[in-house]
């Protein structure tokens, strides 16, 4: 049983380097694929989508006891 809780410290000792290796080194690209989905985000996307999405959020409104019916 102790073999296997040593075994597990030593992966994990290993583990964490190399983890961490991996973001530092892939950190810059993470970034630049971030910041071309927002430019892309920005320049087609507002152009092709309020024709078809309507948001009917209106933040002074509740209706905590049900909408009103008109007579």
């Amino acid at each position: 049983m102790k073999e296997g809780k040593n075994i597990s410290k030593v992966i994990m000792a290993v583990a964490g380097p190399v983890i961490g290796l991996l973001y530092a080194v892939l950190f810059p690209f993470i970034g630049i694929a971030v910041l071309a989905k927002i430019v892309v985000q920005k320049t087609l996307v507002p152009s092709t989508i309020p024709g078809y999405a309507s948001f009917g959020w209106r933040p002074s409104e509740s209706y905590l006891a049900g909408r009103k019916k008109n007579k």
